[in-house]
C-alpha cells in the first residue's frame, strides 16, 4: 500500500513541475502560456498518452501471441514423431529435439556439439558420410537407411532425411525409426525361404511320387494287357477253331468275353491317356485350333468314308496353349461329336468361337443324342456314362481328359444339351 501511494506522489510531483516549467516557457509570440494555451497542450499530451498506451497494449498483445505461438512451434518440434536435428558440414549436431533423443537414449544436452556419426554403426560409417556429403553438394533432399547404435548398444534402424539449409552452412534431418519394419522384414524373408526349402523338399516328394506312380501304371497296364490278350486270343481261337462244336449261346458268350476283354484293354489305354496328361511340362506357343479342328475331321472321316457329316470349322481360330495336349482335348470332344451323331442321317458338327466375359469361347457344337442337362454335373466325371455302351461305345474317360488339359491351361469347360436335340462344349484359353 505504502509503495502505491509513493508512486502517485512521485507522479504527481513530476506533474507539478511539468506544469510549472510550461507556464515558464515562452509560446512562438514570446509570450508566456496562458492557462488556455496549457489546457490545449495537456489535451494534446493526453491523446498521446492514449496513443501509446494502445500501442503498447497491441506490442504486449503481439508479443503473447509470438510466445505462445515460439511455445507450439517447440512443443511440435520437441514432441514430432520423428526425430529431427541440425548438423554442420562435419555432421555436428547444432540442434536436437526430443525425439531423437529418446530414440538414442540418450539426454538432450548430450547430444548437442556431438557428431552424429558416432551414433552410426561402423559398417554404414561410411554410407553415411557419403551421404552428409551428397546432401551438401545436391541442394535437395537425400535419403538412406542405416543402422544407429542406441544407449547400451541397441541397434536401431531409421530411415533419414536431409536437406541443406538456404545458405549451405547447416542440414536439416529428420530420423524415422523403422526397426519394427525391418524386423518384419526379416521375418518375412525367413520364412519366405523356409517356404521355397519346403517348396522344393515337396517337389521333390512330388516328382518321386509321380515317377513311381508311373513305374506302377506302365507295370500294371502290362500286367493286365498280358492276360487280357490271353483271354481275347483264346477266345478267338475257339470261336474260329470250335465254331462247329458250340451251339449259339456258347459263340455268343465267348463274343461277350471277348467284347469285355477288349472294353478292358481300350479302358486301360485310356486311364494311361488320362495319366499323362496331368504330367509333363507344357509348352505355350501358338495354335491354330480351326486347322487343328479341320485335321482331326478328316481322320475320322476316312475311318467311317460311308458317313455323311456336314462339318463346319471357322477359319483362323488361334489360341496359345500346348499344341499336343489341344489336340487330345479336340480329339476328344470331337469324337464325342462324331460318336453321338452316328444315328443321325444328317449329321452336323461345327467348330467356332464366341465372345463372352471380354474373352474368346470355344465351342464345338452337334446334333447328336444330346443330354440331358439335370445330369450335366456327372459329364466331366471319370468313368460317368449318360449312354449305355449298347448304344454308344466308350469309357467314359475322354470328357474327364478334355476337363484336366483346359484346367491345366487355366481355362474351363462346361456343356449345354437337350435330348436328341445336341450338345454344345465350351472352353476358354486364357
Amino acid at each position: 500500500m505504502k509503495k502505491s501511494q509513493d508512486k502517485s506522489a512521485d507522479a504527481a510531483e513530476l506533474r507539478r513541475r511539468a506544469e510549472k516549467r510550461l507556464k515558464e516557457k515562452p509560446t512562438a509570440t514570446g509570450q508566456p502560456m496562458t492557462e488556455a494555451d496549457l489546457r490545449r497542450l495537456l489535451q494534446e499530451l493526453q491523446v498521446h498518452q492514449i496513443e501509446l498506451e494502445m500501442q503498447n497494449e497491441e506490442l504486449l498483445k503481439a508479443r503473447a501471441g509470438v510466445e505462445a505461438g515460439l511455445e507450439r512451434y517447440t512443443d511440435l518440434y520437441d514432441f514430432a514423431p520423428v526425430g529431427y536435428l541440425t548438423l554442420d558440414h562435419d555432421g555436428t549436431i547444432r540442434e536436437v529435439n526430443l525425439t531423437s533423443a529418446n530414440l538414442l537414449g540418450i539426454v538432450r544436452s548430450q547430444l548437442v556439439n556431438r557428431r552424429f556419426g558416432l551414433f552410426v554403426s561402423e559398417a554404414d560409417r561410411p554410407a553415411f558420410n557419403a551421404f552428409l556429403k551428397k546432401v551438401f553438394e545436391s541442394q535437395a533432399k537425400e535419403t538412406c537407411e542405416v543402422i544407429l547404435l542406441k544407449e547400451g548398444n541397441e541397434l536401431l534402424y531409421v530411415h533419414i532425411e536431409a536437406t541443406a539449409s538456404e545458405n549451405g552452412q547447416a542440414c536439416y534431418v529428420g530420423v524415422m525409426d523403422i526397426t519394427e519394419r525391418k524386423r518384419a522384414e526379416e521375418e518375412i524373408r525367413k520364412l519366405n525361404a523356409e517356404l521355397e526349402q519346403r517348396v522344393i523338399e515337396r517337389t521333390a516328394q512330388l516328382e518321386a511320387a509321380n515317377k513311381e506312380l508311373e513305374s506302377f501304371s506302365y507295370s500294371v497296364s502290362h500286367d493286365l494287357r498280358a492276360p487280357l490278350r490271353s483271354i481275347d486270343g483264346f477266345s478267338q481261337v475257339l470261336l474260329e477253331d470250335y465254331a462247329n462244336k458250340l451251339e449259339g449261346e456258347g459263340r455268343e458268350a465267348l463274343q461277350r468275353v471277348r467284347n469285355g476283354a477288349q472294353r478292358m484293354a481300350q479302358l486301360i489305354d485310356d486311364l494311361l491317356k488320362l495319366s499323362r496328361v496331368t504330367r509333363g511340362e507344357m509348352r505355350q506357343e501358338m495354335v491354330d485350333l480351326g486347322s487343328m479342328a479341320k485335321a482331326v475331321l478328316t481322320e475320322f472321316q476316312k475311318t467311317e468314308p460311308e458317313r455323311q457329316v456336314e462339318c463346319v470349322v471357322a477359319e483362323g481360330v488361334i489360341a496359345n496353349g500346348d499344341a499336343r495336349l489341344l489336340r487330345v482335348g479336340l480329339e476328344n470332344l470331337l469324337g464325342n461329336a462324331w460318336k453321338f451323331t452316328a444315328k443321325r442321317p444328317q449329321a452336323r458338327i461345327e467348330f467356332g468361337t464366341t465372345q463372352g466375359d471380354g474373352q474368346n469361347i470355344y465351342f464345338i457344337r452337334d446334333n447328336g443324342a444330346g443330354f440331358d442337362m439335370s445330369f450335366s454335373d456327372k459329364l466331366f466325371g471319370p468313368f460317368q456314362r449318360l449312354h449305355g455302351t449298347n448304344e454308344f461305345p466308350g469309357t467314359g474317360i475322354g470328357l474327364a481328359t478334355v476337363q484336366r488339359i483346359i484346367h491345366r491351361h487355366g481355362g474351363r469347360v462346361w456343356a449345354e444339351g437337350e435330348v436328341e436335340k445336341g450338345a454344345t462344349f465350351y472352353f476358354t484359353l486364357p
